[in-house]
């Protein structure tokens, strides 16, 4: 089953109001499921097809303490950048990376204190083998 957002969160993503996102529906611009009258879903991958791909995969599944509607990508990044690169799907991985840039996960990685050992060691070694190859 592809994973789907309601229209709220398809707004928030696309940064218009639901208004837009049901006009859309209306007009075929975008594609949804109404499961009742008043609830319509829209699949991750048509926001990712209107935001060239930038748009934030479900983070449920590493942030599942949190309400992820309240999360700011810019204010809230060092704590997203560490829930992600410890246990994240690789679209959760593919976002990041696009989001934020390998240089600003690489600076997080060696300033950040909280992230187990292990993973921060992992994630140097594996940033500095890339830049290796890119040079």
């Amino acid at each position: 089953m592809e994973p789907t957002v309601p229209v709220s969160e398809a707004a928030r993503l696309l940064k218009v109001t639901p208004r837009t996102i049901r006009n859309w529906v209306a007009d075929g611009t975008l594609r949804a499921t109404r499961i009742s009258p008043r609830v319509m879903l829209v699949p991750v991958s048509e926001v990712h097809r209107l935001t060239g791909g930038l748009a934030r995969p479900d983070l449920s599944s590493v942030i599942w303490d949190v309400d992820l509607s309240t999360l700011d990508e810019d204010r809230h990044a060092d704590f997203i950048m560490r829930r992600v690169l410890e246990a994240g799907r690789p679209e959760q991985l593919k976002w990041l990376f696009r989001r934020y840039g390998e240089a600003a996960i690489s600076d997080f990685v060696v300033r950040d204190r909280a992230m187990p050992a292990r993973t921060s060691k992992a994630w140097g070694e594996l940033l500095r083998r890339r830049r290796g190859r890119a040079a």
